[in-house]
């Protein structure tokens, strides 16, 4: 019996009668069958199959026939080729089957139609492989014209020229190393610039926003610019796009920096305005709440929903501000007009009562909450203060929370 199946190669133990891997029976092997060699070796299976054998001398052993020798000529250039052409992967062509039929009919002394089984098999697998190495080289070549529709060019035609040139040269084993490595190359790439589009989309988009809002960026246009620049730039390989991406990392966090500090400033003026207007003052409702909703945004990072509430704002200010002149023209009084002066003590004791009051209005909040939490740390700095007679501190920090509040339900 044969100790390795002559289809796949695979080992076969001699009590075995079917390869595990293909399913050829191995009692038909033609190797198996062509076992005895002028060396000698079979001849003991011979001599106890037919005792009248082992009286008579050696016989000499029969040579092949020249069909034989081409079926096992062409058996082994399909063993060769589907070593390299397995190795591509996704509908790689298999002739396992027509290798098992030539087998059998060799084995049953029909050469003739294994030589054409062999034959069909072989002119099949050069077929299928030209069309695999074909198809997949047109998807590369689609996914090349794909990435520079999209603003990019990789330096990946000379290796496409070179792969479409073994290709219609027929040296199948040579395009099919080509076409692995170039595959892997361009997914690489492919997977590299989705990344770097994600981050050009957060900079266009935080970069529109801050514009509307007349933030300056000073440097950072200069930076985009740059990348737009680079990435015009014809054949980039990996390295220089992986370059890229780095800067445009950077540049982004440089926005992250400059709106967050551009806002902070804004927020602040808003604040000194609407201090101007009483608590209880509805009109500037809206404003206080577009405020309180602007500054969380901003402490936690959501950089986006910040620009929107600041956008609003101005919006509410403006009308604020555009009501209150025409309100000071109506009963002729002008924005300079003198106000009473409160005393300390007078002062001292409005601050408590409100305090005492907003404090009342934490304790409904739902304990475990955001708000809840925050609210109770500006009570304890307003206590502070207030202790320590920073009368102003404690009237704006008293002032942000309200306006905090003014933005939450009212609970149960």
């Amino acid at each position: 019996m044969p100790t390795s199946c002559p289809i796949c190669e695979q080992p076969i133990p001699s009590a075995v009668g079917h390869c595990s891997v293909c399913g050829f029976p191995t009692a038909l092997a033609i190797e198996g069958l062509r076992s005895i060699g002028p060396d000698g070796s079979g001849t003991a299976e011979l001599e106890s199959a037919s005792p009248a054998s082992a009286k008579s001398e050696p016989r000499a052993p029969v040579a092949p026939s020249p069909e034989a020798e081409i079926c096992s000529a062409i058996s082994r250039d399909i063993r060769g080729k589907l070593d390299y052409v397995r190795g591509l992967g996704r509908g790689a062509p298999d002739v396992t089957n027509e290798m098992c039929q030539a087998a059998i009919s060799e084995a049953e002394g029909r050469v003739t139609e294994a030589l054409e089984v062999l034959r069909r098999a072989q002119r099949s697998l050069d077929r299928q492989t030209d069309e695999l190495l074909t198809h997949r080289l047109q998807s590369l070549q689609a996914r090349e014209s794909a990435l520079r529709e999209s603003g990019v060019r990789f330096a990946v035609q000379g290796d496409l020229n070179r792969l479409k040139s073994a290709v219609e040269g027929g040296q199948r084993e040579a395009a099919g190393g080509l076409l692995l490595e170039t595959e892997r190359r361009m997914s690489q790439f492919e997977s590299d610039w989705r990344g770097l589009q994600g981050l050009l989309r957060q900079i266009d988009t935080l970069r529109k926003e801050a514009t509307d809002l007349g933030i300056p960026l000073g440097e950072i246009e200069a930076e985009v610019t740059e990348l737009r620049d680079q990435l015009r730039e014809p054949d980039l390989i990996e390295d220089a796009l992986d370059t890229i991406a780095q800067s445009a990392a950077q540049t982004l966090m440089l926005l992250h920096e400059a709106i967050p500090t551009s806002l902070e400033e804004e927020l602040a003026r808003h604040e000194v305005v609407l201090e101007r207007y009483p608590d209880d003052h509805a009109p500037s409702a809206a404003a206080r709440r577009l405020h309180t909703e602007a500054t969380r945004h901003l402490k936690k990072g959501r950089l986006s929903d910040a620009v929107g509430s600041v956008r609003e704002l101005r919006r509410e200010i403006e009308k604020l501000e555009q009501s209150r002149e025409l309100h000071e023209v109506a009963v002729g009084v002008g924005p300079t007009a003198a106000t009473p002066v409160e005393t300390e003590s007078e002062t001292l004791d409005r601050l408590l009562k409100k305090a005492r009051s907003l404090a009342g209005r934490v304790r409904t909040l739902p304990p475990d909450s955001d708000v809840a939490r925050e609210a109770a740390a500006q009570i304890r700095e307003v206590t502070d203060l207030l202790r320590n007679r920073e009368l102003r501190g404690a009237d704006q920090a008293l002032a942000r929370l309200m306006r905090m509040l003014s933005a939450e339900p009212e609970a149960g």
